[in-house]
């Protein structure tokens, strides 16, 4: 009997440590089983799918930023808007810089000062962070709506409609054919050069919340404010940086659909991506309450979110109207595990004390 209780203890201890793995372990087996029954081989072309898709590399990048935002106690509902907004204004100046280098300033500016905006708000102004992304989320794709049907369509590249990449330009077929849409070869495998971005970003960002002060002080305002605040940490500072590094990963993000996609429509572009980001981070392990989580886990995260989207599109007859309905209820499962876990854990614990005291 004791075998079987350590047993099952230390089972208990690695799921709530590593449950993203397998979680994601689970996922792919999910998805084996679906292309073999719909008579294919999985193979590594599914694997290399999954790692190029959008909802890896572009939802995955703005996830690494959400999820610090949520480990603080906060949530960023403005990330799809303000990708839409940033991607429009990358392309803008690609078209007429025709500048990699000032492509990239000026995503990584307008994303930045996106972030800043909502941070600043929520530190300064002491606004619910729900409240004020809500209302940025409203401005941000309003006012890149407005935007695009103002401006000549020489800058948007496209019609009033849509931001699109100038094809004309010098860079435009080194950075859509060849690093947007380009794959690295290795040996038999092939691995496309945006995931590597991906993987660059969450290796930034999981040595930022392990090996840095500022990581630490992160993980504190999240597991109790005022106990941060009495500790010295500077609790308005962090709640405004981690809005602004979610900014710098919408930013990167807003690159990848730039030289993937080749352009952005405000109308329907980034829709319900901040929806996705939470669920990779879920996925990932982190705590909606905060305080918990390792960002290592959204790469898990979001690569398992992608394979459930791959697995309901490759299920015959499914209708797409209903695909949304899978993706909430995996959601709701996920975190349901996530707090029925801790708390049957602890009854078991009072039970075993009550048996040693009797």
């Amino acid at each position: 009997m004791k075998e079987k209780r350590g047993l099952l203890s230390k089972v208990g201890r690695l799921w709530s440590q590593y449950s993203f793995i397998f979680v994601l372990l689970i996922i792919m087996v999910g998805y084996a089983f679906v292309v073999g029954a719909n008579g294919n081989t999985f193979k590594w072309s599914h694997i290399a799918a999954i790692l190029s898709s959008q909802n890896t590399c572009i939802v995955g990048t703005i996830a690494l930023g959400m999820a610090l935002v949520i480990i603080t106690g906060q949530i960023d509902l403005s990330v799809g808007s303000s990708l839409v907004l940033t991607t429009g204004v990358t392309i803008m100046v690609f078209n007429l810089t025709n500048s990699i280098p000032l492509m990239i300033l000026a995503a990584l500016g307008t994303g930045l000062v996106c972030g800043l905006i909502n941070g600043m708000l929520v530190g300064f102004g002491k606004m619910p962070p729900f409240v004020v992304t809500l209302g940025t989320m409203l401005i941000y794709r309003s006012l890149t709506l407005s935007f695009v049907r103002q401006i000549d369509p020489a800058i948007s590249g496209s019609s009033s409609s849509q931001f699109a990449m100038k094809s004309a330009n010098s860079a435009y077929e080194f950075l859509r054919m060849k690093f947007g849409t380009g794959q690295l070869r290795i040996g038999s495998f092939s691995i496309p050069y945006i995931t590597f971005v991906f993987l660059g970003m969450a290796i930034l960002f999981i040595l930022l919340s392990t090996k840095t002060k500022y990581g630490k002080s992160v993980y504190a305002v999240g597991s109790n404010e005022k106990s941060a605040r009495l500790t010295g940490i500077n609790v308005t500072w962090v709640k405004i940086s981690v809005f602004a590094l979610t900014g710098l990963c919408v930013g990167v993000a807003s690159i990848l659909q730039a030289c993937k996609i080749g352009n952005v429509t405000p109308a329907s572009s980034g829709v319900s991506y901040e929806m996705y980001a939470i669920a990779a981070v879920v996925l990932a392990g982190v705590s909606m309450a905060g305080g918990r989580g390792r960002l290592i886990g959204v790469i898990f995260g979001a690569l398992s979110y992608t394979t459930i989207n791959f697995i309901i599109v490759s299920i015959p007859g499914l209708s797409v109207d209903i695909q949304d309905t899978f993706q909430g209820l995996v959601l709701i499962i996920v975190i349901l595990i996530q707090t029925a876990g801790p708390a049957i854990r602890e009854n078991i614990q009072r039970l075993r004390k009550r048996r040693n005291t009797a």
